[in-house]
């Protein structure tokens, strides 16, 4: 006996803005589907022969949904401040301190600035006088940052129906970081502006002679293997092979919040391996296994004073004050113009440049997500393009 075609139901082809469905044809259905639910919550659906014929069938439900959506209203007045705190309730599922930078974005920038407007009547040139603002106080990098967050509340509140559909507080606002030289992305690293070999031995030293010899020893690997801060202190032993290669296992990160720390996954939720040189590999035998026979092969390998994570800010003191030791240029006296994240892109640079990685590889060790970003972020329009263009075009 011939075996039934099972009818099942498989992922949708399409999805719309308002939630009509399109499903390709199954063994147990030859035909497109489309599923909707009309403006009164009444299921929709449809079969047609082709693709074409359900996507015009969608366009029209969902033009039809459009028409028929009137704004949902709200609780008490309907101001930017009340969607907000909307829009933060709805924020429960993310990370503690993605909640913490969105909470602290609306308390200091969105409510004191747009905060009394009523979201009708919030238009875009209260955004781009908010961003002017920001502009002039803060970082581009800052900008960009408050510029997403309010893109993220009008889109809430299209999808909570406090905006009609065809209005946009944002319309057309800039808030995007641009380039400052031709050929450049957003966000390029120039290897001349970040701390040379010389002056990154000089802050090892240097971490030894304030008494902090583990993290000398840590900042050594970050310097090679490319690791964040939080990949870095929620490192253990058993993340540490040296046979038959030597290799790093970054599969989580430590977070930390006004609730203490916790431990998550990276940045990309996918684990890596990346790599160190050989140079490194005495120094750091000898302290895997100390730290193994004193917390076993999941104690941290650079835990905080009270041995449990270390926290940023405390590092950072001793961050500043080996780097003034070290001969740093300095903001002033008590703060140095490199961070520890700038070894990470030291760390990339070698990578590329030293060792002649492909740019695919070097995006996996350093957990980016593709090697465009990679070759948009380090490779770029470097220093010395004007040098090496001229003396190639010398005898033309």
């Amino acid at each position: 006996m011939a075996e039934r075609p099972r009818n099942y139901r498989k992922k949708p082809h399409a999805v719309f803005e308002r939630g009509t469905r399109i499903y390709a044809p199954s063994p147990g259905e030859p035909r497109w589907r489309v599923v909707a639910a009309d403006s009164d919550g009444v299921r929709v659906f449809q079969k047609v022969p082709s693709e074409e014929a359900a996507r015009a069938r969608a366009r029209a439900i969902e033009t039809d949904l459009r028409r028929q959506a009137s704004l949902r209203p709200a609780d008490g007045p309907r101001t930017v401040a009340t969607l907000a705190q909307c829009y933060l309730g709805t924020l429960e599922g993310r990370s503690r301190r993605y909640q913490e930078r969105q909470a602290e974005l609306f308390r200091c920038w969105v409510l004191p600035h747009l905060g009394a407007i009523d979201v009708s009547a919030w238009t875009p040139a209260d955004s781009d006088r908010l961003l002017n603002l920001a502009r002039r106080r803060v970082g581009a990098a800052r900008v960009q940052t408050l510029g997403s967050a309010l893109r993220s509340l009008v889109t809430f509140a299209h999808k909570a129906r406090w905006l009609a559909p065809d209005t946009d507080p944002m319309w057309h606002v800039s808030y995007s970081a641009k380039p400052t030289q031709q050929g450049q992305a957003v966000g390029f690293v120039d290897r001349a502006e970040l701390p040379n070999d010389d002056q990154c031995a000089s802050l090892f030293v240097a971490l030894k002679d304030v008494g902090e010899p583990t993290w000398a020893l840590a900042m050594r690997l970050a310097y090679r293997s490319g690791a964040r801060w939080g990949e870095l202190i929620a490192l253990r032993p058993v993340d540490i092979a040296f046979e038959p290669h030597r290799t790093v296992r970054i599969g989580r990160a430590v977070e930390e919040s006004s609730e203490g720390f916790a431990f998550k996954s990276t940045k990309n939720t996918q684990a890596r391996i990346t790599v160190f040189p050989a140079s490194l590999t005495p120094d750091l035998r000898r302290h895997v296994a100390a730290v193994s026979r004193a917390a076993g092969k999941e104690g941290l390998l650079f835990p905080g004073a009270s041995g449990g994570p270390a926290g940023r800010r405390p590092f950072l003191r001793i961050w500043h004050r080996a780097a003034g030791r070290a001969g740093w240029p300095m903001h002033r006296p008590t703060r140095a113009i490199w961070h520890p994240h700038d070894l990470r892109h030291v760390a990339a640079c070698w990578m590329l440049f030293d060792l002649g990685l492909d740019p695919a590889i070097v995006a996996r060790l350093l957990g980016h997500a593709n090697a465009a970003f990679t070759m948009s972020r380090y490779v770029g329009v470097r220093t010395g393009a004007d040098s090496a263009t001229n003396l190639l075009t010398e005898e033309w």
